[in-house]
């Protein structure tokens, strides 16, 4: 719902800007309107909105041409805005370890520390999370993901650590309800998206941290992973991702740990003194 949300606001503020300029076919748009258009985005805009407005038009023509509406789309060397490089957010293990010995004074502790630990040990979406059911949490460390961004199921590993907690909480503190999801506000009410960050939020704030949101457990979980010496390609299916495009966004490592992996495997270190 979110996707198609975004799409429609990006097409209309375009078709505004292209009747604007007198044009209503899709035959009709040009390559300069196109980069008119880019270039107008770049102005009002700050990068990173200017890319996210541009896409689904982008998409939009590319699909237009596939369906051989359009013999080719006028966004064909049209460069898309540039996106400043920049690392984002990601928290640490420490970090995660003061939120776990806050929450153990909360109303729900073994219920919020599991949260907490599954976030951070299998890297899933707040959706995700909150879709789990207890069908899902299977024998040997699995979760089945089945409310997966885009359709896509997939089966994700979990600590004994993370399943520790998780099975805690089940089996201690978790109401007893005909509900199937693992994760519940009470009763007779699942936890969804608000209540995990306003979860999170409190948390945070309890023990003197900044916010943190459930994504900057994704992107936590990935740096550490990669740390740890996870690979990106058993990271990238971990995380559900179609393209290791995608994945390399959430795991960007700092240069200390550029520098201890390049430590542990160049090929320097094989060879004599």
């Amino acid at each position: 719902k979110g996707t198609l949300a975004a799409y429609k606001v990006s097409l209309d503020k375009f078709l505004t800007y292209a009747d604007e300029a007198g044009v209503t076919r899709a035959e009709d748009v040009t390559r300069q309107l196109m980069r008119s258009y880019a270039n107008h985005l770049s102005e009002v805009l700050s990068p990173g909105a200017a890319h996210a407005r541009l896409r689904p038009v982008k998409t939009f023509f590319l699909w237009l041409e596939a369906d051989e509406v359009l013999e080719k789309s006028p966004m064909r060397r049209v460069p898309m805005p540039k996106l400043p490089h920049k690392i984002l957010p990601a928290i640490d293990a420490e970090q995660v370890q003061q939120l776990m010995d806050t929450a153990r004074g909360t109303r729900h502790p073994l219920r919020d520390r599991a949260v907490l630990a599954v976030l951070f040990d299998t890297g899933v979406r707040v959706s995700e999370l909150c879709g789990l059911q207890l069908e899902d949490v299977q024998t040997g460390g699995r979760l089945h993901i089945r409310n997966a961004k885009g359709g896509r199921g997939r089966i994700v590993p979990i600590s004994r650590a993370g399943l520790r907690h998780l099975t805690r909480y089940i089996n201690t503190e978790r109401p007893e309800t005909r509900l199937p999801e693992v994760f519940l506000a009470n009763d007779e009410t699942p936890l969804n998206r608000d209540s995990v960050k306003q979860m999170l939020e409190r948390l945070c704030r309890s023990a003197g941290l900044p916010v943190f949101t459930p994504h900057t457990f994704r992107r936590g979980f990935a740096v550490n992973y990669l740390r740890n010496s996870g690979d990106v390609f058993s990271l990238q299916r971990i995380l559900g991702h179609t393209t290791l495009e995608m994945t390399n966004r959430y795991a960007v490592l700092q240069d200390e740990d550029l520098k201890d992996v390049h430590r542990r495997a160049s090929p320097m270190s094989a060879l004599k003194r």
